[in-house]
């Protein structure tokens, strides 16, 4: 889940964001529903990394599911 994203653009950057984590492979992101699928490599990123990266560097509120993390 991703809170707090209101617009394509609040999309954008989340997904922007995303993008540049090493061991992420893919991300789609949907501000109407509020939420960030992304696609990873287990060998270079966790899903609870994800999240803090995403916090950090958007003013958004990331939570990875938590069977997750």
């Amino acid at each position: 889940k991703v809170r707090g994203m209101s617009c394509e653009i609040c999309a954008a950057t989340v997904e922007k964001a995303a993008k540049q984590i090493d061991g992420v492979i893919a991300v789609s992101v949907s501000h109407k529903q509020g939420t960030a699928d992304v696609t990873y490599d287990s060998g270079k990123v966790t899903p609870a990394g994800i999240e803090k990266t995403l916090n950090a560097k958007t003013p958004f509120k990331a939570t990875a599911p938590a069977e997750q993390k």
